[in-house]
Parts: structure tokens; sequence; C-alpha cells
């Protein structure tokens, strides 16, 4: 690096009553876990919102000297000012986005991240969604899933020496049914340079539900959006959400009025025309054996794409068409 000082890479994290899970998204992101990097090369901001369930930050010096903590009495139910708060801490090149801390990841991720950068600073790199458990979290209070549950999951897998053991205990993420080689909906686990996120705006503040409502969505979609980007996906790499009661990843009576409400605010600040990112997607990374069944999953639904858009004449990247007819005007 030409100033020792600057990481490469920041990774924003945002905790707010998930002390546990948090603890072990941490570790899945310390050079203990992630294989080939060093702690000079990228940096870690927490940012977690005071609970009654608040981190034990002593933890941290055991993670290495990489990693900045902050807590905030935020009054507010929306992640959004943490979100931008960390952002004026970062002082990486490029900036990973971890809105939910509830979510561990696989060992080569910052590694590729890293990579991707140097290939172009426009590169906007996604990680997969998966949660932990066989079925999406909101159907899992009824089925006696819980914290504990999941734990005793965790316990029977060997995912600290070997974090692509968490392919075998999860399953895909239900905003992106259908895989990554489709237009993906949202990423809990999206990295771009700085200055993409400024060109966004960084975390709007019209994103004021609980949870941030739909704000992940947004910022995934606009920074995708964004004519230079160019949209890579590491197909071997995941990112597996823990259950904690989270707003959208819960079981319980209001939950399809929550979805509704913030369905409808993209749909208000989209103009009407907010959908999944229709950018073809560029794999990059190796893709072990523990991670090929979503890859075999992914291929034969884009297949069966790829047949009902061709019998109607449609275009598979329906993003990338405009912003070609846009850049040509």
């Amino acid at each position: 690096m030409a100033d020792s000082a600057r990481p490469l890479l920041s990774v924003i994290v945002i905790g707010y009553k998930m002390p546990k899970q948090l603890a072990q998204t941490l570790y899945t992101l310390s050079t203990a876990y992630q294989q080939g990097v060093t702690e000079q090369e990228y940096e870690v901001v927490v940012v977690e919102n005071t609970s009654s369930e608040d981190f034990d930050e002593s933890i941290l010096p055991g993670l290495g000297g990489n990693f900045r903590f902050f807590r905030r009495d935020e009054r507010s139910h929306t992640p959004v000012p943490a979100i931008n708060f960390a952002f004026e801490q970062c002082r990486g090149q490029a900036i990973g986005l971890m809105i939910d801390g509830a979510r561990m990841v696989t060992p080569r991720v910052i590694q590729y991240v890293l990579m991707s950068q140097r290939i172009s600073p426009d590169s906007f790199t996604v990680v997969p969604g998966y949660h932990l458990g066989e079925q999406g979290q909101h159907f899992n209070v009824s089925n006696g899933y819980d914290e504990e549950v999941e734990q005793q999951l965790l316990d029977s897998t060997n995912w600290k020496d070997n974090g692509y053991e968490l392919f075998s205990i999860a399953d895909i993420s239900g905003a992106n049914p259908n895989g990554y080689l489709q237009p993906i909906m949202e990423c809990n686990c999206m990295f771009a340079s700085a200055s993409s996120f400024e060109r966004i705006g960084f975390a709007d503040e019209r994103f004021t539900f609980r949870g941030g409502g739909a704000i992940n969505l947004h910022m995934f979609r606009s920074l995708g959006m964004l004519p230079a980007s160019k949209l890579i996906v590491l197909p071997g790499e995941g990112s597996f959400h823990q259950f904690h009661g989270g707003v959208t990843t819960s079981e319980y009576d209001g939950l399809e009025r929550e979805r509704a409400s913030h369905r409808a605010q993209l749909q208000e600040l989209w103009g009407g025309e907010f959908h999944s990112l229709r950018r073809e997607p560029v794999l990059f990374g190796a893709i072990t054996p523990l991670a090929q069944d979503y890859l075999a999953f992914s291929v034969d639904r884009s297949k069966k794409r790829y047949k009902r858009f061709k019998a109607r004449g449609d275009r598979l990247w329906e993003d990338d068409n405009q912003l070609a007819m846009e850049f040509r005007k």
C-alpha cells in the first residue's frame, strides 16, 4: 500500500441486540479465519446501537488489531444513522457493507474482494446469501427452531477451521430463491469503491422503518445501477444469516404487513419501477465441493429462465440494455 496507515478495504458491520451472533460474524472476518490476507490490508468497522443485550467488546483484541468498535445510543428504530456514522469512520479505498451483523461469511471473501478491486475500481462485488437451518427463518419459530437449536447445528460442524462447512447446514436465501445467475434482489454482504457509495448518497435517511426497512435492497440496486459498475458474484463464497429475531426473518403476526410497507416505500422512491437488479453477473473465485450444489441449482434455474425468455423474445439482462442505451445518447 502506498499509505501503510490506510487499509485497502473497510468492512462495515452493524449490530443491535445480537451479541453472540455478532461475535461469530466478527470471527469470520478476522485473519484467524480469512485466508490469504493480512490485517494491514483491511479494517473492520463495527458499530453497535445500544440495547438490553450489548456485545462484549472485550473479545475484539483477540480477533486482531484491525477491528474498530463504536457503540452508539440511538433512539430511532432504524440502523440508517449508524450506517452513515460507520461510513464516516471508513479509511479504505473500497467499502464492504453488512447491515445485518448476524451474517457469518466464508474464508476467502476478503481475498476475492481485494482481487476484484485490483481488476477494476468499479467492481461491485456481492456475496450470495444463505440462512442457517433447513427452511426460511421466518417459518422456524413454530417448528421449534431457535438460537439454541441453531448453535447446536453450528457445533455439529467444523466451521471455525473450515468455514465452507456452513454450506452443509444452510439453505438459499428467500430473497433470491432462484440462485445467483438470475436477477438479484438483494445482497447483505456487498462491496464497492468508497466513491461508488458516495455517488449513491450513502444510506438514504428516508428509510425510517424498524430495522431500516428495505434500505439494503435500495442500496444494492442503487450501486448496481451505476453505469460504470461491474457486477461480480462470488459463487464459491457465502453470507450465512444467523437466527436472532430480526424484523423480516422472524415469525410474527405482522410480518406480511411489515414487508408490504417496505415494498410500498421502494416503489414510491423508484417511481413504481423497483425490481431485481437485471445485470449479467461475472462469476469470480474458486468453488469448493460444498458450494457446488448451489452452483448446479443456479445453473438449472438459469437455463429454465433462458428458455422462457427466448420463447418470448425478451432480453435476459434488461438493466444492462438500458444503461447501454443511456451511454450511447
